[in-house]
């Protein structure tokens, strides 16, 4: 009995061991098979493919800079999730009516302009042939805008438009001084005074007339200086050269100011003139008996003036008929004849923005002698396109074209940086090679780009433009600020914002603000535009441009910077003036704080903080000079987290790497300055976990 007991006993616990072995087997084999589908078998030519998704920033990020890009990673059957803060467009400072300056170098330069009816007569030269020129009712004639409508000449509403080699047999000037040529001594001046200002970005200007002296004060805003010289009228019956040029001398700034310039555009024909102290009508020694006062035309005293400025440190420039009275007037002066940029030793070198990023590579925007040219640009193969002035509004091919200005506004997309400068040019450059694939002559302001159209402006002409990839002018809009959506340009105008269509161009809807507007940002997280007036009203406006919210920063100054954020998935706003700073959201104001010193420049939000660039800057406010800081507040409460000294001058930037996970910032010599943001959440991947795809039969053998 009890041995058949236990045979019982020994074959129950084989058959259980037989069974955990088979069971232990199908498991091994189950988990075998789905090792095998996690990892790809050695020597498999199977790679990883990676699929990314857009979605809005974290909370606490800006909404204009930053979006959130998730990554999935499949390899095999296994999918691994991560999350990182990428870029969506570089903060930017806001534009600036006025160009920045050196202190190390800045020339005054002072515009004396003969406007006596003389100038009327011709002076030499001969309209170039394919040059357009426009006869004014008052019988002045003036270089203007390239047309393609003009084969000989048209009527015009602002009078006669021709042709130079038209213009050589039909519109010849007056030769009453024998001095040859069809040109007026008037379109001669003001042309070359034109292309003077156009090659001097950063140097002070003032505008003077003979007839009444100053009608334009020391500014280095183009369109100011354009406007000036374009509303003088050759109507006087003097020209009191000699008494203009002494008086001149003493309008230059106490101040500020590594040399001084008077450029004397005229044709030497003095009349009336000579009223000046005996002892300066022949101060050059020459014994010209004409060097006196004569009632008439004639008096040579000019050339003695120049002299006396040369002794003053005041260069004396001509531009003017190629005549011995001219040219020794400006030897005389220690100046040139007919200057250009050289005669005011420009500097080399210098950066106005920050660099730009392509992957890993960072390139200067160097200006060189105020020119956009940095040593990577490569214009070989370069296409040129020119404005045309007449309607509709297009672009015609040039031969060639020469880039003034330096760089003033950067947008970078898939490798392509496009690049405005501050006399109205835009280059498309291939960041992979340097290569500059157009330019396009006639369009300047602040440049983006959304779905393959090109929005930039205000140009000099105060219009904004939106161009195709293929350069074509797609409309053009006046106004002063704007913003970009998907489907909408929203441009503001005084207290006007007009939103068009981003192609098209058409007038979709329209508000108005309480007053002039200053700044004006589109939200793309919440679908919204953000327009700050000069009253301190910020308007929260839906893409229809109807009011939602209305926001007041009780701030003095004008808000230069607006910066939306979300945090607890309430909406916040930043606003930001030279000197003070605030939060709001819909409920209240959070904080106000000023500025601990100087002004600012920049301001993004990240990770609930705020990053502002402040700079004070010297006497002469020359970007070489004063101090530049970075100041991080506390985005919920204004405190002052850190201040870190950046430069001894004015600080450009910031760019943004999240893969180097810094925050730079550059000076005009091209220092750099590296902040590390690593610690940032979201700067480096941050893993969201993995999954592993599978069919049921895969689970069981």
């Amino acid at each position: 009995m009890y041995a058949l007991v236990f045979c019982v006993v020994i074959q129950g616990i084989a058959m259980i061991t037989v069974s955990l072995i088979a069971q232990n087997m199908k498991s091994g084999a189950s988990f075998q098979r789905l090792l095998s589908q996690r990892h790809i078998p050695a020597g498999s030519e199977e790679q990883p493919s990676f699929r990314t998704y857009a979605l809005d920033p974290p909370e606490g990020w800006d909404h204009g800079c930053f979006l959130t890009e998730v990554t999935e990673r499949i390899w095999g059957r296994l999918h691994t999730y991560s999350w990182r803060v990428r870029v969506r467009e570089q903060p930017s400072a806001p534009e600036q009516g006025e160009a920045p300056v050196l202190s190390g170098w800045m020339p005054h330069i002072i515009l004396l302009v003969d406007d006596s009816q003389d100038m009327l007569a011709s002076c030499g030269r001969s309209y170039e042939e394919d040059g357009l020129y426009l006869e004014k009712p008052g019988n002045e004639i003036i270089a203007v805008d390239q047309r393609d409508d003009v084969e000989t000449s048209i009527s015009t509403p602002e009078g006669t438009c021709f042709r130079g080699g038209w213009g050589n047999a039909w519109h010849q000037a007056d030769d009453i001084y024998a001095l040859g040529g069809s040109m007026q001594c008037w379109t001669h001046v003001i042309s070359s005074l034109k292309k003077l200002i156009d090659d001097l970005d950063m140097c002070p200007i003032a505008v003077a007339t003979v007839s009444g002296g100053i009608v334009r004060p020391f500014t280095t805003d183009r369109a100011a200086l354009f406007s000036s010289l374009e509303e003088l009228r050759p109507s006087y019956p003097e020209s009191r050269l000699s008494e203009a040029l002494l008086n001149a001398l003493d309008a230059f700034p106490d101040q500020c100011g590594t040399s001084k310039h008077i450029i004397l555009a005229t044709n030497g024909i003095a009349v009336h003139d000579g009223n000046i102290p005996s002892w300066l009508q022949d101060y050059d020694g020459d014994g010209n008996p004409l060097d006196r006062a004569v009632d008439e035309a004639g008096s040579h005293c000019l050339d003695d003036v120049a002299s006396y400025a040369s002794t003053r440190q005041i260069h004396v420039h001509v531009v003017g008929p190629d005549t011995p009275f001219l040219q020794s007037t400006a030897a005389n002066g220690g100046g040139d004849f007919m200057p250009d940029a050289d005669s005011f030793d420009p500097p080399v070198s210098l950066v106005s923005l920050p660099r730009c990023l392509y992957g890993s590579q960072k390139h200067f925007l160097t200006n060189t002698e105020l020119v956009f040219g940095p040593a990577w640009l490569d214009l070989e193969n370069t296409s040129y396109m020119i404005r045309m002035a007449n309607t509709p509004p297009h672009l015609a091919p040039a031969p060639d074209i020469r880039i003034t200005g330096c760089a003033r506004s950067v947008f970078t997309d898939d490798g392509t940086l496009l690049c405005s400068t501050s006399r109205d040019h835009l280059l498309s450059i291939d960041l992979a090679t340097g290569a500059c694939n157009w330019i396009a002559q006639g369009f300047g302001g602040k440049v983006v780009e959304q779905d393959g159209t090109i929005i930039i402006g205000p140009d000099i002409r105060g219009d904004i433009a939106a161009l195709d990839s293929g350069q074509g002018i797609r409309w053009l809009y006046p106004g002063e600020l704007f913003a970009v959506s998907r489907g909408n340009v929203y441009i503001a105008r005084g207290p006007l914002i007009s939103s068009l269509t981003l192609e098209e161009g058409v007038f979709t809807s329209g508000y108005t603000a309480d007053s002039e507007l200053c700044a004006i940002t589109y939200d793309p997280c919440q679908g919204a535009v953000l327009a700050a007036s000069k009253t301190g009203l910020i308007s929260i406006l839906d893409q229809d441009l109807v009011l939602e919210d209305l926001f007041i920063a009780d701030l003095p100054g004008t808000i230069a910077h607006l910066r939306p954020f979300r945090w607890k998935r309430q909406f916040h706003v930043i606003a930001v003036t030279e000197s003070h700073a605030a939060c709001m959201n819909s409920e209240k104001a959070l904080w106000s704080v000023a500025l601990e010193a100087g002004t600012c420049i920049s301001a993004v939000v990240m990770d609930l903080k705020l990053y502002l660039s402040v700079w004070e800057s010297g006497a002469c406010k020359g970007i070489d000079t004063g101090s530049s800081a970075l100041v991080v507040l506390d985005a919920l409460t204004g405190e002052t987290v850190s201040r870190t000294p950046l430069f001894e001058a004015k600080a450009f930037g910031p760019l943004i790497d999240p893969d180097a996970g810094v925050l730079e910032y550059a000076s005009w010599d091209m220092s750099i300055h590296e902040t590390d943001i690593t610690d940032l959440p979201g700067i480096l991947p941050v893993g969201l976990g993995e999954r592993m795809t599978y069919d049921p039969g895969d689970i069981l053998p």
